[in-house]
């Protein structure tokens, strides 16, 4: 069993034809044939049958089709481990809504491990950044939800990152210790994101909320400077607010906002290379949180 066979299978898994894949891999359809024959007589089973027009996995080759999808995930992340074993790489992704300030000071502990090289990426939302990370596009995400277990990721809770609600310091209802839903009545509320899990949670709770206009910007920072100009009201994680800006905005909280959970989890995976480096990482994380919750 090598690399090219499980490439092959899970090609024709997904286009459900020998000739498609055989055009999308630039080798002949007798090549394709060939090596998917050859996998068969290493397991000792059919992995594909003709239903129609269409090619697709047979009882085993359904059963196959996850480990490999595992065992080439452990093959592409084992070279890269390999190459970089003297100087690895740590991809790290996040889901939306951290603060500038909070990514300075996560890099700020980066760059005190040596002989280390680090890719930071802001997901689309937690669900693709679960997908990236046991795909093996990375190592190291910190998301709101977790994945499915698979023994080579590890996953850890961290903490709440609580959703509030930010103001202008001259709007109106800054005056207020408290806000609810129904203050909402007749406001402009800025959002970014707004087909995320997380946001349509959100507008589960604003339903029946009359009159609400809305702005979506493209990430947390354009909002805060927006509502910082006193247009609209905000709704962001905790961890989204800039320090340098606490004095130029209002945080409140809102009930039935606060109460939507908004965990931060930490899988990373399994990697004697990368575990020092992703404990310093996660503890400074934590440390930051401690600072923003003690202040």
């Amino acid at each position: 069993m090598d690399k090219t066979q499980l490439e092959t299978f899970l090609t024709i898994v997904e286009q459900k034809s020998y000739s498609k894949t055989a055009n999308l891999l630039n080798v002949t359809q007798p090549t394709v044939t060939a090596r998917i024959k050859n996998l068969e007589l290493e397991l000792s089973c059919s992995l594909f049958e003709r239903v129609g027009r269409k090619i697709v996995p047979t009882k085993e080759g359904t059963v196959f089709f996850e480990y490999a999808t595992n065992i080439l995930t452990y093959m592409n992340h084992s070279k890269e481990v390999t190459k970089h074993s003297n100087f690895p790489e740590i991809r790290i992704g996040f889901s939306p809504g951290y603060s500038y300030s909070f990514m300075t000071e996560l890099l700020n502990a980066i760059i005190t491990i040596e002989n280390l090289n680090i890719t930071i990426i802001e997901g689309e939302d937690s669900c693709s950044l679960n997908e990236q990370i046991l795909s093996g596009e990375l190592d190291l995400v910190f998301t709101r939800n977790v994945s499915a277990h698979r023994p080579e990721i590890i996953t850890e809770y961290l903490f709440d990152n609580n959703l509030v609600v930010v103001l202008g310091k001259d709007h109106t209802l800054a005056e207020k210790d408290k806000l609810a839903i129904g203050d909402l009545e007749g406001e402009t509320l800025i959002s970014y994101r707004r087909k995320s899990n997380l946001w349509n949670e959100i507008d589960q709770k604003l339903v029946g909320v009359p009159d609400i206009k809305r702005i979506d910007v493209d990430n947390n920072e354009m909002l805060m400077t927006i509502i910082e100009s006193g247009i609209g009201i905000g709704i962001t994680p905790s961890l989204g607010i800039h320090r340098l800006k606490k004095n130029d905005i209002v945080v409140r909280k809102m009930k039935d906002i606060s109460n939507i959970p908004n965990r931060v989890y930490v899988q990373y995976r399994k990697s004697s290379i990368i575990a020092a480096p992703v404990k310093k990482i996660i503890y400074s994380i934590i440390n930051h949180e401690m600072e923003v919750t003690c202040n």
